[in-house]
């Protein structure tokens, strides 16, 4: 099965929040890409940051080891960091696997942009 090329899109801030939809394979090549866009907005401080997987159609290791990085950062930045799924079953189950649905604030479908970037109290 060949994997498709992934693409990283920032959506424009909103509300203080920035989200990123990757599309795709997160894969060792899209992951360095997906840090260096991440780094690009790191300094701007956003309370919220929403990543999409919901498009994403390969996730191997290298994917799920910078969305723990990203996880760690966003602790230590006191960022809200979201996944969104979608019914995506490739993402669910690597994140299953690997127990990062459990350490990481994931979600299938949030009922709109508004609820998805809300700063928590």
């Amino acid at each position: 099965m060949e994997r498709s090329s992934s693409a990283i899109k920032v959506i424009r801030p909103y509300f203080g929040a920035v989200m990123v939809r990757i599309s795709g394979a997160l894969d060792e090549d899209s992951a360095a890409e997906l840090g260096s866009v991440l780094g690009t907005w790191a300094h701007r401080r956003f309370p919220v940051l929403v990543l999409d997987l919901s498009e994403v159609d390969f996730l191997d290791s290298a994917g799920l080891s910078v969305l723990a990085d990203i996880h760690a950062r966003t602790v230590r930045e006191s960022t809200t960091l979201r996944i969104v799924t979608g019914d995506n079953r490739v993402v669910r189950r690597a994140l299953a696997g690997s127990g990062l649905d459990h350490a990481l604030n994931v979600c299938r479908l949030p009922s709109g942009w508004e609820r998805a970037t809300e700063i928590p109290n």
